[in-house]
């Protein structure tokens, strides 16, 4: 998997784009990584742009990858992630079920947005509450 992280200064996030399938060790490596950046950068706004990877893990893993984030990820309650998804690869019942196994636990706050525009629009609201 090729994987590109950066800090966006202006907009106060970390961005995640990686390229490749979405497998568990990708998703545990991209989010290492956005870990790595959100403790250099004090940043709790992340957004993960999977628009470029292949294709979906099978829901089953992607459940088990995200019924219990912290565990998984090392992502806590206090990140609030927006992911970004191309509804062609990723039908749009599989974001909201994601969303739905998140909320449902002690998770990070997660939303699936199908634009850039929309998840950055997002997170500014979260950051002015």
């Amino acid at each position: 998997m090729e994987l590109t992280v950066y800090y966006d200064y202006e907009n106060d996030i970390v961005i995640t784009v990686p390229i490749g399938d979405v497998t568990t060790e990708n998703v545990k490596t991209g989010a290492m990584k956005a870990l790595e950046f959100s403790t250099q950068y004090n940043c709790n706004y992340l957004m993960f742009d999977i628009r470029q990877c292949k294709e979906a893990q099978p829901i089953i893993q992607g459940y088990y990858d995200m019924k219990d984030m912290a565990k998984t990820t090392g992502l806590t309650p206090s990140h609030k992630c927006a992911v970004v998804y191309d509804p062609g690869k990723y039908p749009e019942e599989r974001a909201q079920f994601i969303e739905n196994v998140i909320a449902n636990r002690p998770n990070p706050t997660l939303k699936m947005f199908k634009t850039t525009e929309a998840a950055h629009e997002w997170l500014r609201e979260l950051k002015n509450q």
